[in-house]
């Protein structure tokens, strides 16, 4: 281990296009404790060469900024900090499925956080933001998604609804490991175990209790079934220029129409003060006015 660690000034030197992920493995080596891990030498090549500059993403910037204040190099360009907050205070846009831009949130609030090491002021509209991507996620059941809010919320400096945090709770030993065989999929939910656990850890309990087979690969959750959200979607366009914005007024109409698992899904979290505005925009009620809704 120590000679591959040594060896990392020299791979990142032929490989600079994975410098973010040279780097981030230097410095999780040193946190663990080798303590010859030439970060710094590996922090100030990604400085001198500029590689953040060949990032078109901002959250991908954002990371770099992090892992090169954690390398104890120059931060560089930091024009992308205001296109991020931006960004995350845009709370109507996360008011539909978009799992890029919702990754993007949860991922910006981590690298501003440095991964709950840092505190977060309060933003009502990033926390607004994130409530919506939650929303977002439970309709899906995305557990992995979820799971990122609960964190962003907590570094934000927010809580966390007490129906996330069980669902969290409830979803961390529901996993299965196996062994891998030829031709199988490396394609499989081993980060979302992660986060699962990472969550549950930072709500206050021990995380990765279930038992770990000595000869596991490949991790798995349960089947992905038809979700609430695929149910509440296709109500809605169904409904065509029938739509509204307001839930109440929508809410008896829609409910004829939806399965009892998915009326329990949303039952759960139309209580939130949240959701009245988040339907609004995720109904898509709104006409078009000069070209955009």
């Amino acid at each position: 281990m120590e000679a591959l660690a040594k060896g990392l000034p020299e791979e990142l030197r032929f490989f600079p296009q994975y410098y973010r992920m040279y780097l981030s493995l230097a410095l999780d080596l040193r946190d663990l404790g080798m303590v010859d891990v030439p970060v710094s030498e590996m922090a100030a090549f990604v400085h001198e060469q500029d590689l953040p500059a060949i990032e078109l993403s901002d959250t991908h910037r954002g990371e770099a900024h992090l892992l090169l204040q954690r390398g104890g190099g120059a931060a560089g360009d930091t024009s992308h900090e205001v296109r991020l907050l931006h960004f995350a205070r845009r709370s109507s846009a996360f008011c539909l499925p978009n799992r890029r831009a919702a990754y993007d949130l949860t991922h910006l609030v981590f690298h501003a956080a440095n991964y709950g090491r840092r505190s977060l002021p309060c933003d009502p509209a990033r926390r607004l933001s994130l409530m919506h991507v939650g929303i977002v996620a439970w309709l899906e059941s995305n557990l992995d998604l979820l799971s990122e809010v609960t964190l962003a919320l907590r570094f934000s400096g927010e809580s966390v609804p007490a129906s996330w945090d069980e669902r969290v709770a409830q979803a961390v030993d529901q996993v299965a490991f196996r062994e891998a065989h030829p031709g199988d999929s490396f394609d499989d939910d081993y980060h979302q175990f992660l986060v699962l656990n990472w969550a549950h850890g930072v709500a206050g309990h021990t995380p990765f209790q279930t038992p770990l087979p000595a000869r596991a690969r490949i991790v798995r959750y349960g089947p992905k079934r038809n979700t609430a959200l695929h149910e509440l979607s296709l109500a809605l366009l169904d409904m065509g220029q029938a739509r509204r914005p307001e839930w109440r007024a929508m809410r008896w109409r829609l409910w004829p129409k939806l399965s009892e698992p998915t009326r329990h899904c949303l039952e759960c979290v139309e209580v939130l003060p949240e959701f009245d505005g988040f339907f609004a925009g995720f109904s898509r009620a709104a006409p078009f006015v000069g070209g955009r809704i």
